[in-house]
């Protein structure tokens, strides 16, 4: 039997998980980023209103600003993602025993689905933050 091999990619991940806890915050341009005020930040992750003014992930914070001035700067919190990646990874051990994360917004999965099945893939980060 033929196997398939998913790389799962959960992007926007740090903010989509900042997001969780702050609803009122969704249509807003957001960045996950490092110290502003030591001015050698950079943006470690944003939301789809921030991408829309071209804000990047690994841009400086003066860049992001200048190219979005309303833009909301959060702080990371490396121990939740940790946690939520974790919670992903337990909706992959669901479906399979091969679950290898990588990081805590990437992970493999191997699984012995024929490449002909119609099978439902999950997609655990709907289920985890509400959003996909």
């Amino acid at each position: 039997m033929d196997r398939i091999i998913l790389h799962c990619d959960l992007n926007s991940f740090y903010a989509s998980v900042e997001l969780r806890s702050r609803p009122d915050l969704q249509n807003v341009p957001v960045a996950v980023c490092g110290d502003p005020t030591s001015r050698h930040g950079i943006i470690l992750a944003k939301n789809e209103p921030a991408k829309k003014f071209g804000v990047q992930t690994a841009e400086t914070i003066w860049q992001a600003k200048k190219k979005c001035p309303e833009l909301v700067l959060l702080p990371p919190h490396h121990k939740l993602y940790r946690q939520v990646s974790k919670e992903v990874n337990t909706i992959y051990e669901q479906y399979t025993d091969l679950v290898s994360p990588s990081a805590s917004m990437r992970a493999g999965w191997t699984s012995p689905i024929p490449s002909t099945s119609s099978a439902v893939m999950p997609r655990p980060w709907q289920t985890i933050c509400g959003n996909g």
